[in-house]
């Protein structure tokens, strides 16, 4: 572990997989039918108050505990399958994710969806945050900038915790499955006096590893996590509540499994230039994720990620009159996240960086003659090692109104974050003597090189054999100030009209030192940023009867803009503006067949300017990617969600989900697929496409059109459908068992559109016997074995940097046990 430091289908397809609030004593599956035969309601609070889900003129896609739990559900990748619109898979590490809603995806950066817990802004990861602990997640989909704030423009993950209740429960769960695969969860709340109540929450999980690493033959891809969770909850009246929630969690991880392809393996883009020598410079088709195979034991010992995270909340409600509510939130966040991992993912350690393997052919060089020296690179080290720590507070105040007719919130939000990152790399006499070995190694085989080249006269001391270990520093403090407010009037008995504004201000400073190890630090670099504007939201609908509800709503949102590393800073890229984001989206939300069945439906149209796109960077000899605004995108789609308790089917619940998304640039240009372009004619990179900067020495392939490329990350189509059937048995016992089917089309790595995932498709099936006091579920994921890539990273080989690909290998087939007992 490293250090630690504290085309669109029909529309007639509906909504939504429902399920029945949670009980202190009882699991209620969700989706289940009330005495009645009725689907139960549920009630959210994804525009920051209590209404049914129904009621909501919000494309909202809400899990109950008792769903969470039926399900198996583990995490927030499980919840992405079950949630139109919503993508998300943890397929690298644990330590950052980046969620996509209605395809609004990005490489590189902070995504367009944000989490917030108990109303708290919680930045970095939550992938492993315990879901036992909470009582609903709601996913709110499309723009909520207007009342959620910075960097929801494309959705929001609101989480609420369970409460303490004022009725006395516990519960002990435990789970085992194969992989090494455990966890262990104990849980006890209740009243402890007549205003006062709380609950207390502890956690372990780990897993041994689910792939093979053939370097050494063992496993890889280890996870380990432990969390303590405490809520107390005063009510001295009716009137006044106060609500504090403490939650800390600890994760060390292992090294990722993940499996790196070799430029050899591309298939397309032949480059006859000196670097690649006649081989492909890109992949076209689908990436199949191969054996994973890296020397990290050697590279990085002790590779991992170690991450310690504190949260604290405390909420103040208080009734001033049967019309005005006021509520104050205040939240703190505390994360060091420590990362070193072996970043080539290749069992070939400490390599030199030489671009011209082969010598200087005459051929390679459009502008001159052959060079008449031959040299050996630098080396490489490919090991990511890096320290983050982050400080959040976040103040927010409402004022809410309920005249009947009229219903209004006002508010004033502050946040602030300060976070350091420096490098933690250490490099031990023993790598630098394999880096000695390799680099004399390349030294030899170059003046056998350039023995053979007639116009070669010498070799050229240009480097060494020294690995060079950074000591980089960067500050970041963001600071943000909004007002925002809601105003909801009744035009009529059945027609509603909603209005929502957010104004906010956004300063960003950076302070940046690069510096090796044992050398000078160069002069800071130092940045500054600010982003303003205001942000609405309008909604009209439309309740002709009790059980159908039309809306249209416009939004508009923005994905704050920021800073790229030390090395983009020094290469005239330091920072990028913000993604904005234009909504339109109509929907429907319907009940028939006597509140059995419930069908809703979204569509929406979202027009992106400034799309945040990577280019790469270059500063002396290192190259980094980089964020800029390149492009611009139209984002259309549907969701449809259903639910259907068939009257003739006794203890049968049927849900079918399903999303299509049809994301693509309307405008944008991009450096590297203009050197794709540049190669088609004669294999050579030599500007024959045209020159980006004609005026400047040297030639820059003209960056390539991207204009009708499907946004990368993004699937078109999406699906889950799900059987279960429910039923009782003696002594207050009933079983269940559910199947489940899950489909994901085809993602592209990057705005190429040449490499991708290629379809997925997922059968999980569970079984289980419940009471009041016990349950027992037994579940299978991934039975049919589907082995595609959760998704593609376009990457680079650390011999010269040529072009290759990295995917995590999909989990295979595994089944699982999960016994609860409750009190």
């Amino acid at each position: 572990m490293p250090c630690r430091r504290l085309r669109p289908p029909v529309p007639f397809l509906a909504v939504l997989a429902v399920s029945l609030p949670y009980t202190a004593q009882a699991e209620a599956p969700s989706g289940a039918a009330s005495a009645g035969g009725a689907i139960e309601e549920i009630v959210v609070t994804a525009r920051k108050r209590t209404e049914s889900l129904q009621d909501t003129p919000v494309a909202v896609t809400a899990l109950t505990a008792d769903q969470i739990a039926e399900f198996g559900v583990q995490s927030l990748a499980d919840i992405s399958k079950m949630t139109a619109g919503l993508l998300f898979d943890s397929e690298f590490t644990r330590g950052a994710n980046r969620p996509v809603i209605r395809g609004q995806a990005n490489i590189l950066g902070a995504s367009g969806v944000s989490y917030f817990i108990d109303g708290v802004y919680v930045s970095g990861s939550i992938d492993d945050y315990d879901l036992d602990d909470i009582e609903r997640i709601e996913i709110v989909k499309g723009p909520q900038s207007a009342l959620y704030g910075r960097n929801t423009y494309s959705g929001a993950i609101n989480i609420v915790t369970r409460s303490a209740g004022d009725e006395f429960r516990a519960t002990v769960k435990g789970e085992a499955a194969e992989d090494g695969q455990y966890l262990v969860r104990a849980s006890l709340s209740g009243p402890i006096g007549e205003t006062l109540a709380g609950g207390l929450t502890l956690r372990h999980y780990e897993m041994g590893g689910h792939v093979t690493n053939q370097y050494d033959g063992k496993d890889i891809g280890m996870q380990e996590s432990r969390s303590v969770s405490g809520v107390l909850e005063f009510t001295p009246n009716e009137r006044l509540s106060m609500r504090g929630r403490a939650y800390w969690s600890e994760r060390d991880d292992g090294q990722p499994a993940i499996f790196a392809s070799r430029y050899f393996d591309n298939n397309c883009y032949p480059d006859d230039g000196a670097l690649y020598g006649g081989a492909g410079r890109y992949f076209c088709g689908t990436v199949e994720p191969g054996a994973v195979d890296t020397d990290w034991s050697v590279q990085a010992p002790g590779a991992g990620l170690a991450d310690d995270v504190l949260q604290l909340s405390f909420k103040v409600d208080y009734q001033l009159s049967n019309t005005w509510d006021l509520t104050y939130i205040a939240g703190y966040g505390e994360r060091d996240l420590a990362e070193v991992y072996d970043g080539d993912y290749l069992p070939t350690s400490f390599q030199v960086s030489n671009f011209t393997p082969n010598g200087f052919p005459f051929g390679g060089f459009a502008d001159g003659p052959p060079f008449l020296y031959a040299y050996v690179g630098s080396m490489t080290d490919f090991t990511f090692a890096n320290d983050t720590t982050t400080d959040d507070f976040s103040h927010e105040l409402q004022l809410a109104f309920d005249s009947g007719r009229v219903r209004g919130l006002l508010g004033a939000y502050y946040f602030s974050q300060e976070s350091t990152s420096r490098d933690i790399r250490e490099v031990s006499a023993a790598q630098q003597g394999i880096a000695g070995a390799n680099w004399f190694t390349e030294f030899l085989r170059m003046q056998g090189v350039c023995a053979a080249n007639f116009l070669c006269e010498s070799m050229a001391p240009f480097f060494g054999s020294t690995i060079v270990v950074p000591r980089d520093v960067n500050d970041l403090e963001i600071e943000n100030t909004a007002a925002f407010a809601m105003v909801s009037f009744d035009v009529s008995d059945n027609v509603r009209l909603t209005l929502e504004g957010r104004y906010q201000d956004e300063s960003i400073d950076q302070r940046a030192i690069v510096q090796d190890l044992g050398a000078p630090a160069d002069p800071p670099v130092v940045a500054s940023a600010g982003f303003d504007g205001f942000l609405p939201r309008l909604t009209l609908d439309w309740r002709p009867t009790d059980n159908h509800l039309f809306y249209a709503a416009y939004a508009e949102g923005t994905k704050p803009g920021g800073f790229n590393s030390t090395v983009a800073i020094e290469a005239g890229l330091p920072t990028y503006e913000e993604e904005d984001a234009r909504s339109f989206e109509a929907g429907v939300k319907s009940i028939f067949a006597d509140g059995r069945l419930l069908a809703n439906l979204a569509v929406f149209a979202n027009e992106l300017e400034g799309y945040q796109l990577t280019q790469n960077a270059r500063s002396g000899q290192n190259t980094t990617s980089a964020t800029v605004n390149a492009g611009d995108a139209d984002i259309n789609g549907l969701e449809a969600e259903l639910a259907f308790v068939p009257a003739a089917m006794e203890g049968v619940t049927l849900r079918l989900n399903y999303a299509w998304t049809d994301a693509e640039y309307t405008a944008g240009a991009d450096q590297n697929h203009g050197v794709l372009l540049d190669v088609l004619d004669d294999r050579m990179v030599n500007c024959s496409a045209g020159d980006q900067f004609p005026q400047i020495d040297g030639c820059t392939s003209r960056y390539g059109s991207i204009s009708g490329k499907q946004v990368p990350r993004t699937a078109e189509h999406q699906l889950f459908a799900d059987i279960e059937v429910r039923r009782p048995l003696a002594g207050g016992w009933e079983w269940y068992g559910g199947l489940s089917y899950i489909f994901e089309s085809s993602k592209f790595a990057q705005v190429h559109n040449e490499a991708e995932t290629g379809d997925t498709s997922l059968v999980n099936a569970r079984f289980g016997f419940v009471s009041d006091r016990y349950s027992i579920r037994v579940w299978g994921r991934n039975l049919t074995g589907e082995d595609s890539a959760y998704n593609v990273i376009r990457y680079a080989e650390p011999e010269a940097f040529r072009r290759n690909f990295i995917v995590a290998p999909r989990r295979d087939t595994h089944f699982g046990v999960t016994l609860a007992v409750h009190w």
